[in-house]
């Protein structure tokens, strides 16, 4: 179900880099809207300019000009501190790496974005134990990382990205270190967190991928193309 609010608005956005004394634009005037409970994916060749919209996206870094809004929060302008505070909060993050603890359980790895944020110790395992089970990894949550698949290894991530029950999901190339069954698998658990209400923006260079999502935006030198 697609709502009619944007969550995520970006307007006239350009990002400048400064390489070896030459300024380069990975990114030129993109202007996009992403409304409640879609699901779209960024593609686009390397050097396209898609790392550098994911990062904007993410509020892992800002725009040279231009303005980003995520629900009513206006973060281009907003400090290191403030990105930091608005990821925790509103962005369930999902990389290539799975990007957990090796030590450490399933369960903890699920819940180290509650316990950065402060959430009460009785709700920490609680919800952690609910986004595994989303993933259906309920009956996995004291194996580590080794005990584990890639791709429930997936699983234990995405679980870790929905913990914080964020704005948005960002998934960055989330099957390209996964054999193809196991990419099929997580494929369909986005797409059933999509049928349940999630916005996720996924960012790939993966045709087949990208085709699996509602709506595809192309980027080519910095800019959409489609």
């Amino acid at each position: 179900m697609i709502g009619n609010n944007s969550v995520l608005k970006l307007e006239d956005v350009s990002k400048i880099y400064k390489m070896d004394g030459l300024f380069v634009k990975a990114l030129d005037n993109v202007s996009l809207a992403i409304k409640e409970g879609e699901f779209v994916s960024i593609i686009g060749p390397s050097g396209s300019g898609k790392s550098t919209l994911m990062h904007i996206i993410g509020c892992l870094d800002v725009p040279t000009s231009g303005k980003v809004t995520l629900e009513h929060h206006e973060v281009s302008k907003m400090t290191e501190r403030e990105l930091a505070h608005i990821r925790n909060k509103k962005i369930g993050f999902v990389f290539q790496q799975f990007n957990l603890l090796p030590r450490t359980s399933a369960l903890e790895n699920a819940s180290l974005p509650l316990v950065y944020n402060g959430t009460a110790e009785s709700d920490v395992q609680k919800k952690a134990k609910e986004a595994l089970e989303k993933v259906g990894l309920g009956e996995r949550l004291d194996h580590h990382p080794n005990q584990l698949s890639g791709g429930q290894q997936q699983r234990v991530a995405i679980a870790r990205a929905l913990v914080t029950d964020p704005a948005i999901i960002l998934a960055d190339e989330p099957t390209g270190n996964l054999d193809s069954k196991s990419g099929v698998e997580v494929m369909e658990i986005f797409k059933k967190l999509h049928q349940q209400g999630r916005t996720i923006v996924l960012v790939t260079h993966d045709q087949n991928t990208a085709s699996q999502a509602q709506r595809t935006i192309k980027l080519k030198d910095g800019k959409i193309v489609s």
